[in-house]
This record gives structure tokens, sequence and C-alpha cells, in this order.
């Protein structure tokens, strides 16, 4: 069983927003289950922007093997922002995850030549009545 990464790095980084302690937190929160998906994260990149009445979250995942994920959302709320954009980048490492599984997996064989019997309950009556009898085949070499 995995258990959470605490000591996952997460850069909180915010655009044209102070980012508060609050957010920080937030964010820390909703990304500390992400390691139970994929256990192989090394780095995790968050950019809050705000212009106007357009709140975007942008979430950069740096993993192992050079595999880099990334998503974005866009809300009129920051935390809506920030679940949204987690949402999404959870989704995407569930989709690469299920990816490698099904690559590695050994392919099920198919019983496409298996063949079956079906017996009628006239055969199974003309089968009982001929086992009491002897069956003479002749001359045999």
């Amino acid at each position: 069983m995995q258990v959470q990464n605490a000591n996952l790095p997460i850069q909180v980084t915010g655009r044209h927003v102070s980012v508060t302690e609050a957010m920080k937190e937030y964010c820390r929160r909703r990304l500390a289950c992400l390691h139970l998906d994929y256990p192989k994260i090394i780095e995790v990149q968050i950019i809050l922007d705000v212009q106007k009445y357009r709140h975007t979250a942008e979430v950069i995942l740096h993993c192992s093997n050079h595999i880099t994920l990334e998503a974005s959302a866009e809300s009129d709320d920051m935390y809506v922002s920030i679940d949204e954009v987690v949402d999404k980048i959870a989704r995407q490492m569930r989709k690469y995850k299920t990816r490698l599984m099904r690559k590695h997996r050994p392919r099920k064989h198919t019983i496409r030549h298996l063949e079956e019997t079906v017996l009628r309950w006239e055969w199974v009556e003309e089968k009982e009545q001929l086992e009491g009898t002897e069956i003479d085949f002749g001359n045999e070499p």
C-alpha cells in the first residue's frame, strides 16, 4: 500500500496576484493525494494568474522518465480553478498510467477453437438403451 509523499516539492507562483498562505495550503492539500495514483512525481509547479475576472490555475508535473504533464483551468474563482486543474491533471495521470499498464500486460489467449458438444435429450436416452446390449463387430483380424 502506498502512502502520501510528505516531501513532494510543490512550487506555487502567482502572476498579478499575491499568493496567500491559505492558497498554498489549499494547493498542497489538493495535490497530496495525486502521489497515490502515480508515485514517481519529482516536482509540481502551480502557476496562479489573475486578469480582471479571469482566475487561471496551471499545474505542471515533472515525473520520472522525462514525463511532463500540464493542465490549466479558468474560472471566476481561484479555488474553483485549482479544483478543476487538479481534477484534469489527475485524469491525465490515470490515463497515462493505464496506457503503461496496458502496454506491458501480457495478452490473454483466446479460446476460439474450443468445441462445445451439445447433447440432446434423445441422445442421452439412446445411450442409456445401448449400454445394456452387446455389439458384435464380426471377424476381427
